[in-house]
C-alpha cells in the first residue's frame, strides 16, 4: 500500500492506504490490454440480454479502431457520438480513443441547431448516431446540416463532415448513412494505437455559464483517475454498477463505466430510467452500487409494489444532488448505506474530492470529501486568486494531471479558466474545513442544474434576444424540489410589441434542449440594474420571481 499526500486549502494532509494504481502512465489501449490481461473473462457489461467480458471489450475496442481507420480516420480527427445508452456507444468510444482519435460526445436531448454548433466548433469529421427506431429521428437533423447524408460530398452547416455512421439500419430516406456492423476493418496492427498518454482524447462540452458552451479536452489520464475514484468505494471486482445515467456525461463514462472497469467491477447499463425496470434490473443482476439523481429517487420509492423488489444487494453510490436530505434517504430507504459524496465537474474529469464509505454519515452527506491523490484543491478569493484558510467562502481552484489540457479552439476561453500558476477557476464557491475536507456551495456566477443538467443562463438569454419583438431578456434559476432549479425568464419587449409567453416558448422549444427551457415567464417594462455598471441585478429578479409565484399560489415547476 502506499501512503499519497496532496495539498487542500493550503496545507498538506495524509490519507489513508491507497491501492497501488497501475493506470498510471497508460493510454487507452494500455489500460484496456490491462483490464483485459487482468479479468479476462469476467463479466464486464450487461445490456437487456447481451453479456460482455472484459476481453469481449477489448476485442470490441479493436474492431471499432480498425473500422474507424479503415474509413479514413487519421490521429487527432474528431468522431462525435450522438447516441443514447447502449453497447456501440462504449465501442466507438473506446476504439476511437485508443487509435489517437478524439471522441467527441453530444447530449442526445440538444435540438438540431445545438447539436450543428458543437459539431462544427469541435470540426468533427465523422459522427455516429441510431438509425431506424431511436426515440427521435437523428439522421433527419443531420440530413438537414449536412448533404453527406443524402449521398452528396462534405458541405452545407458541417463542411468538416465526412462520415455519418448509423448503429442500425439508416433506411431508404438517408442513402449516404453508413451502417456500422457493415463496416469494413483495417488489418489488426498493433501500431494503430496512441501512445501519448498526454494527448486529448476525449471532448465533452460543458455549458458552464457563458453563451456558448465549451469543449474541454481530456487526456488518456482518465483511466488514471477513474481507478482513484474506486478506492473510497471500497469497490471491488465484486461490485456492480447500475447506470441508466447518459453515458454522454461525465458522471457515466469516467465516474461510472471507467471507474468500475478499472477494478474488474461490471457494469449493467440501461438505455433510460424507468422505476420498474431499475428495481428489476438491480434485483435480477445483484447490483451492489447504483447512480441517481433526486427525482429517480422519488419515483423509486413511489412506485407501487417498491416493497416487493429485493434491493438488498445494494450498498453504495452516487446521488447527484448538495441536498443531505436526499443523501439521507437513499441510505435508508434504498439500502446505500456506503454511500458516498463528491465535487467535480467535466473540465477536471469528474470528482476531485470524495468522502470515504467509512465516514460517519453525517460527514457523507453535508460535505464532499477530501482531495483524490495527487490533485491539489484549495479556495481563493475569486478576485485575487489569494489562497483562503479554512471556514472561509471562496472560489473552489483545482491544480493537477486531470484537469483538463483546455477548452478544444478556445484559446481566450482556455486562458481565462486559468491562474498563472495552473490553478484551474472551477467558478463554484466552497470552503475548505479544518481537517481538509471540501464543502461544496454553490456556483459563483450565472448558472443552474436542473435534473442534474448544467443550465447556462447566458445561452438561454442569447436564445430569447433572437426572438422578435425582443428588447431584453435574463434568466435565473429558481428552487425546484428535486429538480434542483428550473429557469426563470424575465423579458423587456420592444416599445410597441406585445409578446405571449406561449409564442417565445413555442420558438424557445425549436431552439434548446428541453431541459434548458424556462419554466416560467415574467414580462417586465425594464431590468434592475445596478447604477454606474449597469449590471443587471438578479437577487431581484429571483425575489419578484418567488414573491409573484407565491402570490399565483404556485411553487416553481419540477417538471415530468
Amino acid at each position: 500500500m502506499l501512503q499519497g499526500a496532496c495539498v487542500a486549502g493550503g496545507r498538506v494532509t495524509r490519507r489513508r492506504g491507497e491501492n497501488v494504481n497501475d493506470f498510471k502512465g497508460k493510454t487507452y489501449a494500455e489500460a484496456l490490454e490491462l483490464l483485459a490481461e487482468r479479468y479476462g473473462e469476467t463479466e464486464a457489461l450487461v445490456f437487456g440480454e447481451q453479456r460482455y467480458t472484459f476481453r469481449d471489450i477489448k476485442a470490441e475496442a479493436d474492431r471499432a479502431s480498425r473500422r474507424l481507420l479503415r474509413m479514413g480516420c487519421r490521429p487527432g480527427d474528431k468522431v462525435a457520438l450522438w447516441l443514447p445508452n447502449r453497447p456501440e456507444f462504449l465501442w466507438v468510444w473506446l476504439g476511437a480513443s485508443q487509435a489517437g482519435l478524439v471522441t467527441v460526445m453530444l447530449n442526445t436531448r440538444l435540438k438540431r441547431d445545438e447539436a450543428a454548433y458543437q459539431l462544427k466548433q469541435s470540426d468533427s469529421r465523422a459522427v455516429v448516431v441510431p438509425g431506424e427506431g431511436g426515440f427521435r429521428d437523428f439522421l433527419e437533423d443531420i440530413a438537414a446540416l449536412s448533404p453527406v447524408v443524402a449521398g452528396g460530398s462534405a458541405g452545407g452547416e458541417l463542411p468538416m463532415l465526412e462520415r455519418v455512421i448509423a448503429c442500425d439500419p439508416p433506411g431508404a430516406d438517408y442513402p449516404g448513412a453508413l451502417t456500422w456492423d457493415r463496416l469494413d476493418e483495417a488489418p489488426a496492427d498493433g501500431g494503430m494505437y496512441a501512445r501519448d498518454p498526454d494527448a486529448p482524447a476525449l471532448i465533452v462540452y460543458s455549458s458552464g455559464t457563458t453563451a456558448l458552451p465549451k469543449g474541454a479536452m481530456l487526456t488518456h489520464a482518465v483511466w488514471r483517475k477513474a481507478f482513484d475514484h474506486g478506492e473510497r468505494f471500497r469497490q471491488s471486482a465484486d461490485d456492480r454498477l447500475y447506470l441508466c445515467v447518459p453515458l454522454f456525461s461525465i458522471l457515466a463514462n469516467v465516474n461510472g463505466a471507467l471507474t468500475f472497469w478499472s477494478r474488474g467491477s461490471c457494469v449493467v447499463l440501461d438505455e433510460r430510467f424507468e422505476a420498474e425496470r431499475a428495481l428489476a434490473a438491480i434485483e435480477r443482476e445483484r447490483c451492489t452500487a447504483v447512480y441517481l439523481l433526486p427525482l429517480m429517487i422519488d419515483r423509486l420509492l413511489a412506485y407501487d409494489g417498491f416493497e416487493a423488489f429485493d434491493l438488498s444487494s445494494l450498498r453504495t453510490g452516487i446521488v447527484v444532488s448538495s441536498n443531505p436530505d436526499h443523501q439521507s434517504l437513499a441510505a435508508e430507504k434504498l439500502g446505500l448505506r456506503d454511500l458516498v459524496t463528491s465535487y467535480g465537474m467535466t473540465e477536471t474529469s469528474s470528482a476531485v474530492t470524495r468522502t470515504w464509505w467509512s465516514d460517519p454519515l453525517e460527514v457523507r452527506t453535508t460535505t464532499h470529501g477530501k482531495p483524490l491523490p495527487n490533485i491539489e484543491v484549495r479556495v481563493a478569493e475569486p478576485d485575487t486568486d489569494a489562497p483562503l484558510p479554512p471556514g472561509e467562502v471562496g472560489e473552489i481552484q483545482v491544480r493537477g494531471y486531470n484537469v483538463m489540457a483546455g477548452y478544444y479552439n478556445k484559446p481566450a476561453e482556455t486562458a481565462r479558466a486559468f491562474t498563472q500558476d495552473g490553478w484551474y477557476r472551477t467558478g463554484d464557491l466552497g470552503e475548505m474545513l479544518p481537517d481538509g475536507a471540501l464543502r461544496y456551495l454553490r456556483r459563483h456566477g450565472d448558472g443552474f442544474k436542473y435534473k442534474g443538467f448544467n443550465v447556462s443562463t447566458a445561452e438561454v438569454e442569447a436564445a430569447i434576444r433572437c426572438h422578435d419583438g425582443v428588447r431584453e431578456a435574463a434568466v435565473v434559476g429558481l428552487p425546484a424540489g428535486a429538480a434542483g432549479e428550473v429557469g426563470g425568464a424575465f423579458v423587456v419587449p420592444e416599445p410597441g410589441e406585445t409578446l405571449s409567453a406561449e409564442e417565445l416558448m413555442d420558438a424557445l422549444s425549436a431552439q434548446l434542449a428541453s431541459f434548458k427551457l424556462p419554466a416560467h415567464v415574467f414580462f417586465l417594462d425594464a431590468l434592475p440594474k445596478t447604477a454606474g455598471t449597469d449590471k443587471v441585478q438578479k437577487y431581484r429578479l429571483k425575489e419578484f420571481a418567488l414573491a409573484e409565484l407565491a402570490a399565483r399560489g404556485c411553487q416553481p415547476d419540477t417538471g415530468a
